[in-house]
């Protein structure tokens, strides 16, 4: 039915509908007159194209884009970027006092997080060693909790950790002990984080290498294992004027009693080391299996893995060495970087005592870390102080 026969029925009906439904029928479906023809039956022709909604302009405006931009999921490497936090607090124990940084990872997986304590060398801050290593990258993507101690002038003038001297190379002792007793601190945290203390590591550079094998050495039931970077061995010097023989690898580290054990080393040296030299690493390797001996009172065998080359990305050569106990788990490890200096390999462009090149020391540590536990773990994280202070 065409619009003019419907709006005649309409008004033939007349069964009272509003005069105002019939005019807007009539201007809905009647086309408009032009003003020159009011009153004729003649309507204007209908154009061709169908005319465009008033509600919508034919073109979009040249601010607008031509298409919406498509809104892309967030993906899971983007949330592991970002960084974590810092947080500060202090160590007063029988040992001594000591200031530390934790670093608490932005993703957190669930259950206790693992700890890597992180040991600076002389002329260096924990805030500086801390960016050049890298690890709190490794922290962010692997949802590792990082504690810096503090060694401050105050404590020794260039910033060393005095593992030269045979008062700081003992249990319950000198700085071992406070080191102990920040672990121990972090351990019975229960609300800014929570620890496992089948997982406490320790990982360092020159002097700070050097205390963390003294930690392997005294602390073998805290310590999961150790990372010693362009370090000398465990008692190669017991006094100040004995230090700089042995960096220069001419220590003579005694030998280990019967029973004496290891915490598992990952060890780092460069070929170009003229401050800890290269015989250092050789050392520190010969120490831990002599150490592994004497804890199995020779019983275990501990079998050498053939000696592998490698090349990092940006063409670096290196050795690894890999030692293995039973299970075939990996308890020691020696990397020998070609052509590396007295500085952390693959760290942080222009950060402290760092070596963008060769293999990152932090990823080769915590890969070699990610693979130890204590076997007996504690109940809870108070009985590694019961451990400490009996």
């Amino acid at each position: 039915m065409s619009p003019l026969s419907l709006l005649s029925r309409l008004s033939r009906r007349g069964r009272g509908r509003p005069a105002r439904t019939v005019a807007r029928v009539r201007e809905l479906f009647v086309p408009a007159q032009s003003a020159g023809s009011a009153g004729s039956s003649v309507s204007r022709p209908r154009s061709s194209k169908r005319p465009a909604p008033r509600t919508l302009p034919r073109t979009l405006p040249r601010s607008l884009p031509r298409s919406l931009p498509h809104r892309r999921r967030p993906s899971r490497s983007a949330a592991v970027t970002r960084p974590g936090r810092w947080l500060r607090d202090v160590h007063v124990g029988a040992a001594g006092r000591r200031v530390f940084d934790v670093y608490v990872p932005a993703v957190r997986r669930r259950g206790r997080m693992p700890v890597v304590v992180l040991l600076h060398g002389c002329l260096q801050t924990a805030d500086e060693f801390a960016h050049a290593s890298r690890f709190p990258q490794v922290a962010d993507r692997n949802g590792v909790l990082l504690v810096v101690p503090h060694q401050e002038p105050c404590h020794q003038a260039r910033r060393c950790w005095r593992w030269y001297e045979a008062a700081h190379q003992q249990r319950d002792a000198g700085e071992p002990g406070i080191l102990a007793g920040i672990v121990a601190q972090v351990l019975d945290e229960r609300e800014r984080w929570r620890a496992d203390p089948a997982r406490v590591y320790a990982a360092g550079i020159s002097a700070g290498g050097a205390m963390a094998l003294i930690l392997a050495a005294a602390y073998p039931d805290v310590f999961a294992a150790v990372g010693v970077h362009s370090a000398p061995p465990y008692r190669a010097a017991t006094r100040l004027t004995e230090a700089l023989g042995a960096m220069a690898g001419r220590g003579s580290a005694p030998r280990p009693a019967a029973g004496e054990r290891m915490a598992p080393v990952v060890c780092l040296q460069g070929t170009e080391d003229t401050v800890v030299r290269p015989a250092n690493g050789d050392q520190v390797v010969e120490q831990w299996l002599a150490h592994r001996a004497a804890a199995d009172h020779g019983a275990t065998r501990t079998v050498r893995s053939r000696r592998v080359r490698g090349r990092s990305s940006d063409g670096t050569r290196y050795t690894v060495r890999r030692w293995y106990a039973a299970r075939g788990r990996v308890s020691l490890e020696y990397w020998s970087v070609q052509g590396l200096g007295h500085a952390w390999s693959g760290g942080q462009p222009g950060g402290s005592f760092a070596d963008p090149r060769g293999p990152r020391a932090a990823t080769v540590m915590w890969q070699f870390f990610r693979r130890h536990r204590l076997a007996a773990r504690p109940r809870r994280a108070s009985a590694v102080r019961e451990a400490l202070t009996a």
